[in-house]
């Protein structure tokens, strides 16, 4: 009897501390800050679902760390020198923030986490060095083609053997080839400068310059990833590198940039404001080359009676594989609640409970916009995981851009950029891109399309230097 009494006791004693911790009377709630360059509205919200989801965590968000990109990245260095850094942060580049300490290890807490499996294997496999896992991928925006609708249904075109498909709405078909979209750009542009009215710029570029040579060659091998990248290496001296390099070249540089790039002759730039503007959005642009970060750019055209829509990157031979461009998040190396950092970073991120709350949100600002008879926001951003049930409800929330189904039911196909992860290719590019270089972009351009397989071979070589040296030191353990 008294061994019953002792342990109706101890039952009692437990199920009271329990209760007084739920009552939130003797339980300490855990301190997160979380800071990225994103809508702040959102990430409140956000936040917000969070906190209800998991009552013993506080987040408060870092208004301290600004600017976006690479400044965002500067300043998250500032913080940590003086103890202020995030518990979960935003980056513009892993390798950065990894050679400054700055993130943990995450690799335990993706292992044995049941979301993570279902992340599309290309995309998992990406921010893993020498065994360790030092930022998770969130997002994945699209890279496509802008088409101005208006622009194409007053132009009329119609098919040409040999150059071009246009389907029976006046509009290019959606599977398209690299070609086709060249020949397109060529035919669509009509470079009056001084009836600015009848001004059609072909298409505009991927930040001053085509991309072809990173997204052609993977159009045209199953096997080949973007910018040629296998998994341990480059070759930019393949066919099919050096022939998309030499379209981009030759495009570049086509009547002496009339019309179909944004690099205008200078006298012309000074005195056309038109070209100075974003073409694409003030309705001069027939097409441009562009990531889904710019889609609330859709939404205020159509505001000003302009009609855009969403074209698929041209395919290749082997079809389409969109290419997308990731962001990452880390988990600071600073923090003293790594596990309840990593469900913030998750929620926050790529994880199936923060999408589906995502997506509540996203649906009652819809309905909020249509009953105030405005266009609503569109999605911008997209799941990195096949979480069923997720990818219907993301058509929803694109609906009203034309074109975009095409990629969208690709996507488990996707093949991801390089730019935020890749250790060594930041630094590639500084060197293609410097001006004193004599195998840079400035002097390829000069030297035209038959010197593409000369400076291939030098970038080639420079690319697979810097990224093996780099990938092999980094996260090493000492």
């Amino acid at each position: 009897m008294k061994k019953i009494l002792t342990l109706l006791v101890a039952f009692l004693f437990v199920f009271t501390l329990a209760a007084c911790k739920d009552e939130g009377s003797t339980e300490k709630k855990i301190e997160l800050r979380y800071a990225d360059w994103a809508n702040q509205d959102i990430n409140k919200r956000m936040i917000d679902k969070f906190m209800e989801k998991y009552p013993h965590i506080r987040v408060t968000i870092s208004t301290d760390i600004a600017g976006s990109g690479d400044a965002f990245t500067g300043n998250l260095e500032i913080a940590a020198q003086n103890g202020l850094l995030p518990d979960v942060f935003a980056t513009d580049n892993v390798p950065t923030i990894v050679n400054k300490g700055l993130t943990a290890d995450l690799k335990t807490y993706w292992d044995n986490d049941d979301d993570a499996k279902l992340v599309y294997p290309n995309i998992a496999e990406t921010a893993v060095y020498n065994g360790h896992r030092y930022a998770i991928p969130s997002f994945q925006f699209l890279k496509g083609i802008f088409i101005n609708l208006d622009i194409f249904a007053e132009k009329n075109l119609t098919t040409v053997e040999g150059k071009y498909r246009i389907d029976n709405n006046g509009y290019p078909v959606k599977d398209w080839t690299h070609q086709e979209f060249v020949e397109v750009a060529k035919a669509i542009t009509n470079y009056d400068i001084v009836n600015t009215e009848n001004l059609v710029v072909g298409f505009d570029t991927w930040y001053g310059a085509p991309d072809f040579q990173q997204v052609w060659p993977m159009m045209n091998d199953a096997e080949t990833g973007y910018d040629t990248w296998n998994g341990t290496s480059f070759n930019y001296e393949s066919e099919a590198w050096i022939e998309a390099m030499k379209a981009k070249v030759e495009i570049d540089n086509y009547e002496t940039n009339l019309g179909v790039t944004s690099r205008y002759p200078a006298a012309d730039w000074e005195a056309t404001p038109a070209l100075q503007s974003y073409i694409i959005y003030t309705g001069y642009g027939a097409m441009d080359i562009e990531g889904s970060w710019q889609f609330n750019y859709i939404q205020l055209a159509k505001e000003e009676g302009i009609n855009l829509g969403f074209w698929p990157y041209p395919s290749g031979s082997e079809g389409l594989f969109p290419p997308t461009i990731l962001d990452y998040a880390a988990v600071s190396s600073q923090t003293e609640h790594p596990e309840e950092a990593y469900l913030l970073a998750k929620w926050m991120t790529y994880g199936r409970d923060g999408w589906n709350a995502r997506i509540e949100l996203y649906e009652e600002d819809r309905q909020t916009a249509i009953s105030e008879g405005k266009t609503p926001a569109y999605l911008d951003r997209f799941p990195i995981a096949d979480y069923p049930g997720v990818w219907d409800k993301v058509y929803t929330l694109v609906d009203g851009i034309e074109g975009i189904e095409y990629t969208l039911d690709r996507i488990e196909h996707s093949k991801p950029d390089l730019d935020k992860w890749l250790a060594g290719y930041k630094d590639f590019w500084s060197w293609v891109n410097d001006a004193e270089n004599e195998y840079g972009w400035a002097a390829l351009q000069v030297a035209g399309p038959d010197a593409v397989p000369t400076f291939a071979a030098q970038w080639n070589a420079k690319v697979n230097e810097l990224v093996s040296t780099q990938i092999a030191n980094l996260g090493k353990d000492e």
